[in-house]
């Protein structure tokens, strides 16, 4: 048929039988059929609207030309009625909700009723269901029909329509998932009592889950974070001016919620999940799990603000689950290979018995994203054994765009023998804000009335055109191992770039 039927049986095929030598048929048979179309749509092609019968919506594809439609964890709180994340019932608490969700239709071509014996039936598999949640719109009402146990859906046929339904994701990409669920409609044909209806028709839609992608130091900040406790009021000042200089916001934690907890940098690292039609920010929490516990789901999960974690048990928790031990590095280039996002870096051990790792909670789930493959360092000859105490990116107006700064005891040992020489033998890291940057004071031998390690970072930076800060957090944080970037942390603004349109990781 070249279109859908208008009527039920309006089809017809008319079979002549003829015997040997005969020009006149001995006898006729009529067959009659009826003409459905029947397409599952979503936004395939990844531009914000469901397109019909996407001929690639079966598969899903990388790259700039590639193909498949994506899915948002629906892991923000839009509702202060809701007692978890959205994703965690199957209740549309707000409209604002559905925003999170990608749509997905049904559409029908038809007469107003099937033959007798087919009907249309929406599923999924057993291993998708703790995967996604489906949601049906009709009435005014949005009715949970498939996810968390719910494999089918009987779908009303009521002639040429187009149902319309919400897809949402409810897991990450971990080790034993690759984010990729399917949803298929077939149209069954009943073939009598005790016998399985057949499907005559299917059609099948593919999402990718969207990963979390973590932003490097490069990135505009946006909200910059950080505790009160009862010995870092001057910090707290000098964090506040730096950060009006960098036109940023303060976010403060006060004590009645970090209990005493000042290393915001160890508690949470800030990411976002993209897809063609929506975005927003997301914060990972680790599980070291102390005084700062409950900060981020008290003080972050909200509307358009999700969260996720990743537990361990309590043996395995060391201090290199820490997320001062999770750093990214901006957009490079590796052996060929393009990292459009950048690549996650997580501090590490030697593989011995003895040594300390990240738990494999964590590392399973950030390997598992796939947009920032993670590389692991050498940190555990640091008594704390993070990757910020030696290394840090900050932005360049270059056409690379960043540099990476190393700490280099040798290099110190050179500038003091540098001095030395100069005839100041008896003289008595960081946090970045775009153009600024927050230093922990060294507290090096002064000479010329100034300190002469700040003057060499000084000049270090200078050609770089970024602003050096100098502050004291010597009583505050050095002396109980840590600095500046361990007691703050930054909330930045999201690539441009889609992650979609990467080549295949």
């Amino acid at each position: 048929m070249l279109a859908p039927s208008a009527e039920t049986n309006d089809g017809k095929i008319t079979f002549a039988y003829y015997g040997n030598g005969s020009d006149a048929p001995i006898d006729k048979a009529g067959f009659y059929f009826t003409g459905v179309e029947i397409s599952l749509d979503v936004d395939a092609d990844r531009d914000g609207v469901v397109e019909k019968n996407n001929p690639h919506k079966a598969s899903w594809t990388w790259g700039p030309k590639g193909q498949g439609a994506v899915l948002l964890v629906n892991c923000d709180k839009d509702s202060l009625f809701a007692r978890s994340v959205d994703g965690g019932d199957n209740i549309m608490m707000s409209k604002e909700d559905l925003l999170d969700m990608s749509p997905m239709y049904l559409r029908i071509q038809g007469p107003e009723k099937l033959p007798n014996g087919y009907h249309m039936l929406l599923y999924i598999s057993a291993s998708d269901s703790g995967n996604l949640g489906v949601f049906h719109y009709q009435n005014t009402i949005y009715s949970h029909v498939l996810g968390k146990q719910k494999l089918f859906y009987k779908a009303r046929y009521s002639g040429t329509n187009q149902l319309q339904f919400f897809v949402e994701g409810l897991q990450f990409p971990d080790e034993s998932f690759n984010g990729l669920v399917s949803i298929k409609v077939s149209l069954l044909e009943s073939m009598g009592q005790g016998i399985p209806d057949t499907p005559i028709f299917t059609d099948v839609v593919t999402f990718r889950m969207a990963p979390l992608i973590i932003t490097p130091n490069t990135l505009q900040p946006i909200d910059v974070f950080v505790c009160s406790v009862k010995d870092n009021l001057f910090f707290l000042k000098a964090i506040k001016r730096l950060v009006s200089e960098a036109n940023c916001n303060i976010k403060i934690c006060f004590q009645d919620v970090n209990r005493g907890d000042r290393w915001m940098q160890d508690e949470i690292e800030f990411g976002y999940i993209h897809a063609p039609h929506k975005s927003f920010p997301v914060v990972l929490d680790s599980p070291r799990d102390r005084g700062l516990k409950d900060f981020p789901v008290r003080n972050l999960l909200g509307p358009d603000f999700g969260y996720v974690t990743k537990l361990a048990a309590s043996s395995e928790v060391t201090s290199l689950d820490s997320f001062g031990n999770l750093e990214v590095s901006p957009p490079v280039t590796a052996n060929g290979k393009n990292y459009p996002l950048g690549r996650i870096l997580i501090g590490s051990s030697f593989p011995t018995s003895s040594g300390r790792r990240m738990t494999k909670a964590v590392r399973d789930f950030l390997y598992a994203q796939r947009v920032q493959s993670p590389i692991e360092l050498y940190t555990d000859w640091l008594f704390v054994g993070h990757v910020d105490e030696f290394m840090t990116f900050v932005p360049t107006a270059d056409k690379k765009g960043f540099r990476l700064l190393l700490s280099s005891p040798v290099t110190c040992f050179q500038l003091f023998r540098q001095k030395k020489d100069e005839g100041h033998g008896d003289a008595t890291l960081f946090q970045v804000l775009g153009k600024e940057l927050g230093i922990p004071k060294p507290l090096g031998p002064v000479i010329n009335e100034s300190c002469c390690l700040e003057d060499y970072m000084v000049s270090m930076m200078k050609p770089l055109q970024l602003n050096c800060t100098f502050i004291d957090d010597f009583v505050s944080y050095h002396k109980k191992l840590g600095e500046v970037h361990c007691g703050t942390n930054t909330r930045r603004k999201p690539f441009p770039f889609p992650w979609w349109q990467m080549e295949e990781p």
